[in-house]
């Protein structure tokens, strides 16, 4: 299937490896393609991104948030004076941002995508199909990302105000502009 991505789609994997790496997961979810959407600065999905005035550093946020990156419960803390979301700012500001993050042994090459960052892939080829598209780009990708029921990267999405619908939309918009 990779043999139809464009270079800058490969890029938007490529990154989402290194981003699930960062962030200390096992396994590339769509909430990792999504960062490696957005962190393409020549990427048209990115773009698209940006025009919803979607940032970077908020999805990440909400990627870390979602995955529940410490495990601790902080409605629980927060019964005992503990607010957690403080200690996370002083932990970081003292030891640097993902010092709270889990390093976990790793196995040797990439961490696997799961099946719904697979299933993403999937029909990030079958919407340039349906768009008749010979390659797929970072903005098929995209639409591959909100196609996934209950996605990771699709709720992360809705979570800072641009839901699926709406990122569809615009990415539609994009392409249609470009051709």
């Amino acid at each position: 299937m990779f043999e139809r991505f464009t270079r800058t789609a490969r890029d938007v994997v490529v990154r989402a490896h290194e981003e699930a790496t960062a962030l200390g997961h096992e396994h590339v979810g769509t909430e990792h393609l999504l960062l490696g959407v957005s962190a393409l600065d020549g990427a048209a999905a990115g773009g698209v991104l940006r025009s919803l005035d979607i940032a970077e550093g908020t999805l990440r946020d909400e990627v870390i948030a979602l995955r529940g990156a410490d495990r601790l419960d902080a409605a629980a803390l927060a019964t005992i004076g503990i607010d957690l979301d403080e200690v996370r700012r002083s932990v970081e500001a003292s030891f640097g941002t993902g010092a709270l993050t889990p390093r976990r042994r790793r196995r040797r090459g990439h961490p696997p995508l799961t099946p719904r960052a697979r299933r993403a892939l999937e029909l990030a080829l079958r919407q340039a199909l349906a768009l008749g598209d010979r390659q797929i780009g970072s903005e098929h990708v995209l639409l591959g990302l909100m196609a996934v029921p209950g996605s990771a990267g699709a709720a992360a999405l809705t979570r800072v105000g641009a839901p699926p619908d709406t990122v569809r939309a615009a990415t539609l918009a994009a392409l249609r502009r470009a051709a």
